[in-house]
């Protein structure tokens, strides 16, 4: 059922941005002694669980992974790591610490369909910004392509890269292709506080060459800013491994085992390349590191696709092989060497977690989902700050993952090809830890596990009357419907009124103490 609520104009954002900026200013100058980390942040396109040699890939796949596995080997492992089902919307996840459903990019950006991050958005690099970071972006931002939504103009100081994906370099040797009806897609670049520039349009000529590029660049700023009093926040969004699998001519057949396998080989090493230059620059030791991919394998070039190891389903589907991804975190010194993690931890949760190590604060005038594990990432604790993750595509829940258990609500298909959701007659329940292909669902026996799941449910329902949704294109957030299954307007009025009334009470606890007791 599609319900929705009338939402409150938010009156305070432009202020309580610039609080965010003049706290986080102060607070780097006033902590100067104690420099923030440098961050580098390197992130896949559409890569399996399953494809390191550390997650059961690697050599098994015929495409060694060293670099990856040594970096994994010098930091923390996760392998319960939750990603949105598409590109944009983890994009829109990590750069805002909110479900994407709230920020109107709920779906993979198109061209010439209205969409991006609204300006109305806090971003991670406007955070880390207002905390005397310098940033930067090289590679893929799928966040917008018109003037106030490209990286420039969302906290990043620096910007090369294309604003939509991959794929996009044969559109202009598809059958029929008319620039005069069509835009030409361009590589681009551009600095804060100036017009993004055209390069060279992007084809299937350059697309070999782009990741050799993004590694040069991101080299090159290393190399430039490794003496800077002021830390940096240096976003690697590499083209790899998104099709098509075109690899840069020095690794063409280097696998010996097909295109994919030799663009993962170069995939691992362009990883490498960063790393290293961190290493050569003195920086290693003082930088955070994390490496990770948007989402699992698209399955476009079926059956030569990339692996989700133990877990089923492709690019915009609930299932595990969609939604959970690799995930490494290296710092000498704070992460403990060879940890692995089995805790839930999410997309959204960089947010928050990278702006506490980066001495920055989060906005406190709209919704983040994200929560900080800074506490599991240095070993304070080894349980995770989280336990569940709401699973969206568009407006739709698709289902709900809570501890080692998922709550699907809508009918979800795991297959390459032909896939299609349908309606269920019932919420089907499966635990994922025990049967992490997702083949046996065990509801009748443990429909217990609906009431914590509904109510986290129900817990966002009442943060959506609150806030609102941005629509795809919009500017703020507005009223907006969401599709919640099997629930029926009353249903969901009764058990809002519940919420409600424990949100009011906290409220007037912190005004009249006295009442808590």
């Amino acid at each position: 059922m599609s319900v929705g609520w009338n939402s409150r104009r938010l009156e305070t954002i432009s202020l309580g941005a610039s609080l965010v900026f003049l706290v986080c200013a102060a607070g780097f100058t006033a902590a100067a002694d104690q420099r923030p980390p440098n961050i580098v942040l390197m992130l896949s396109d559409n890569l399996g669980f399953g494809e390191i040699g550390v997650y059961g890939g690697g050599a098994l796949r015929g495409a060694p992974t060293p670099r990856l596995d040594r970096l994994a080997s010098e930091g923390m492992r996760f392998t319960n790591f939750n990603v949105e089902v598409e590109c944009t919307p983890s994009r829109s996840a990590l750069m805002t610490g909110r479900l994407p459903v709230r920020s109107g990019t709920w779906r993979a950006a198109s061209p010439g369909i209205p969409g991006g991050l609204a300006p109305w958005e806090i971003t991670l690099p406007e955070t880390l910004s207002a905390a005397g970071y310098d940033t930067a972006i090289f590679g893929k931002w799928h966040l917008g392509d018109t003037q106030s939504r490209y990286p420039t103009d969302q906290g990043f100081d620096h910007w090369w890269g294309f604003p939509f994906s991959t794929n996009v370099a044969s559109n202009t040797t598809a059958v029929g292709f008319d620039s005069a009806v069509a835009k030409v897609p361009y590589l681009l670049e551009g600095e804060r506080g100036k017009p993004v520039r055209q390069v060279e349009p992007y084809t299937l000529e350059n697309r070999p060459l782009i990741d050799q590029r993004i590694a040069e660049k991101s080299i090159a700023y290393i190399r430039e800013h490794a003496g800077d009093e002021r830390p940096f926040f240096l976003f690697v969004s590499w083209s790899l491994v998104h099709h098509p699998y075109l690899p840069h001519p020095e690794f063409s057949n280097r696998s010996g085992n097909g295109k994919f396998a030799d663009v993962m080989v170069e995939h691992d090493y362009r990883v490498g390349q960063i790393l290293d230059a961190l290493e050569a620059a003195g920086i290693a030791n003082d930088t955070l590191v994390i490496y990770g991919s948007d989402n699992g394998p698209d399955s476009a070039h079926y059956p030569v696709v990339s692996n989700s190891g133990p877990y089923r389903g492709y690019l915009g589907s609930a299932y595990e092989g969609s939604i959970r991804t690799p995930l490494m975190v290296r710092w000498p010194g704070k992460v403990a060497p060879g940890n692995t993690t089995n805790e839930i931890v999410a997309l959204t949760d960089l947010y928050p977690t990278l702006a506490k190590l980066g001495g920055a604060e989060i906005p406190t005038d709209r919704v983040i989902d994200g929560v900080d594990q800074t506490a599991l990432l240095l070993g304070e604790t080894d349980r995770s700050a989280r336990e569940s993750v709401l699973v969206f595509s568009g407006r739709t829940l698709l289902a709900v993952k809570w501890r080692r258990f998922k709550v699907f609500f809508t009918g979800d298909d795991p297959a390459p090809r032909g896939r299609s959701w349908r309606r269920l007659w019932a919420p089907l329940i499966y635990n994922v830890e025990q049967d992490p292909r997702e083949e046996v669902e065990i509801t009748i026996d443990n429909l217990w596990i609906l009431q914590p799941v509904v109510r986290e449910v129900y817990e966002f329902l009442f943060s959506v009357e609150q806030e609102g949704l941005i629509l795809p294109g919009g500017d703020e957030p507005q009223e907006a419907t969401v599709e919640i299954p099997f629930q029926s307007q009353d249903e969901i009025d009764r058990s809002m009124s519940a919420i409600k009334w424990k949100f009011m009470r906290k409220k007037v606890e912190k005004l009249i103490p006295f009442v808590g007791e």
